[in-house]
């Protein structure tokens, strides 16, 4: 299944009560259209965000985003690419 990209922006800065809010819409969503999260970052001043999910394709997560009524500045298709193992910090 393809990986998909969902960008955000916010101004004022999210919050995390926000952001756990949208993410509870967004479940159901997601679930009937077989959509899986697997991960998602934001900067440390929540002002940027993405999340990274396994969809069919970008418009099923389009779909899903404006059922629920939550926010997003791009959605993408991606797929992964790891330059070699990953490495530890030396000490």
């Amino acid at each position: 299944m393809p990986y998909i990209i969902v960008e955000y922006e916010y101004d004022p800065p999210a919050t995390e009560q926000a952001m756990g809010a949208a993410f509870e819409s967004l479940k159901p969503c997601l679930e009937v259209r077989g959509v899986r999260r697997l991960r998602s970052w934001f900067s440390d001043d929540m002002t940027r965000g993405f999340c990274e999910f396994e969809a069919a394709d970008t418009q099923s997560l389009r779909d899903a985003y404006r059922q629920a009524s939550v926010s997003y500045a791009r959605v993408w298709s991606a797929r992964l690419f790891e330059f070699g193992p990953p490495s530890t910090p030396s000490t």
